[in-house]
């Protein structure tokens, strides 16, 4: 599901956007495999207003239906830090990582990607919510702290 969203907007979108993927995949029968992600374009960061796409992968293929679509989400070579905690308090975790991609210089362009390990899903406790957040970089053998995330099926 993609949609131009406003960053004030953005949380209760995502959340709206996720229940109507899972019901979407209930009702087709298909079970999720893996954790929910989202792709941000760097416009929502930046000017507060940009696309948002949010996935669930599964196996098996989707049939559209209502804003639901099927798509296939590229790997990308990403520096990852796993946030634990709310949505809102996210910001401190995108600090962190971002000091850590500028003093290494690795900066691509491309949009930040977000998977929901643990969340609202899986405890009501949102100090147990563990959200991986991926920032676009460029490979090279000195940086050991890189994630190759597959390809995620399923939007």
């Amino acid at each position: 599901m993609s949609e131009v969203v406003d960053a004030e907007d953005s949380v209760a979108w995502l959340q709206g956007a996720l229940g109507e993927l899972y019901a979407t995949l209930s009702a087709q029968n298909l079970t999720p495999d893996g954790p929910a992600g989202g792709v941000y374009a760097d416009e929502l960061f930046t000017h507060h207003r940009g696309r948002a796409t949010v996935f669930v992968p599964c196996a098996g293929p989707t049939r559209p239906l209502g804003r639901v679509t099927s798509l296939v989400v590229p790997a990308a070579e990403l520096a990852v830090i796993t946030h634990a905690g709310p949505p809102s308090e996210v910001d401190r975790a995108y600090g962190t990582l971002a000091a850590y991609v500028t003093r290494h210089a690795l900066a691509v362009d491309g949009a930040i990607r977000e998977y929901y390990l643990t969340g609202p899903r899986d405890t009501a406790d949102p100090s147990q919510w563990r959200t991986e957040i991926g920032w676009p970089i460029f490979r090279t053998d000195a940086d050991a702290r890189l994630s190759t995330r597959p390809a995620g099926v399923g939007e």
